[in-house]
């Protein structure tokens, strides 16, 4: 269903503009102005925006619990490596990979949002707006009459059942981190199956690679790839620092 807005004031404090790349991972890449560049896709226009811009976001997309819990648990994990860089052999791998998927799924979830469902058979609570918001607040689901469950409820519930199936597939990933020793990196809107995340303008983890310095010709490789994997933009703290091959 569209972006449905909460009760005036938003008094349960609902995340209304949900990132599915942390706002504190694009603020990796500010600048003295704490805005990236971001370069569109489609009309190569360069805007600089806030970490918080509407265009890094979903609008209400998944559901309160979704977003404050296990996903806010994987944010948490995955900022810990950013915020304090371990050696390879002491870095936690698994929550690298697990940060890496989340992204992707919510990703998806954003280019291709689900519709509200009907359960068939099912009368509905009859409760109230301010109920509904309670119930959503404490981490329940309910049912509107008719039957309908509005789509986050259904999207959170698959971004966690994905994130179980897809687990399997990274589990033995281990990510190398990269530093650049000239140039800069960008940074795609989301990587898809490739296994690269830049943290900031010189450093970025890649799996299945040792910790290694690199050069400018192999950061113009990596920039390439980059934005072979952009679907609408890609950013990076300066432009014109950025070399592509």
């Amino acid at each position: 269903m569209p972006f449905e807005k909460p009760q005036k004031g938003n008094p349960h404090q609902f995340v209304i503009q949900q990132h599915f790349h942390t706002a504190h991972c694009i603020g990796k890449f500010n600048d003295a102005d704490e805005k990236v560049e971001v370069k569109f896709v489609e009309t190569g226009d360069i805007e600089k925006k806030g970490k918080r811009s509407k265009i890094f976001c979903a609008k209400r997309n998944w559901d309160e619990k979704a977003e404050r819990g296990l996903m806010g648990d994987i944010e948490d994990d995955f900022h810990e490596e950013i915020n304090n860089m371990k050696s390879f052999e002491n870095r936690n791998h698994s929550a690298i990979s697990e940060y890496f998927l989340l992204w992707r799924i919510r990703h998806q979830f954003y280019k291709s949002p689900m519709q509200d469902i009907t359960l068939n058979g099912i009368s509905g609570s009859g409760v109230t707006t301010e109920e509904e918001e309670i119930l959503e607040s404490k981490g329940a689901m309910f049912v509107r009459d008719g039957g309908k469950v509005p789509s986050r409820f259904m999207t959170g519930m698959q971004v966690l059942m994905q994130l179980d199936q897809q687990r399997s597939g990274v589990k033995d990933l281990k990510w190398g981190l990269l530093e650049a020793k000239e140039g800069e990196f960008i940074v795609a809107d989301c990587y898809q199956d490739l296994t690269l995340m830049p943290i900031s303008p010189k450093l970025a983890f890649c799996a299945d690679y040792k910790d290694s310095t690199i050069s400018k010709a192999d950061v113009s490789e990596i920039n390439k790839q980059s934005i072979s994997k952009a679907t609408d933009y890609y950013f990076a703290k300066n432009m014109a620092l950025c070399p592509v091959a």
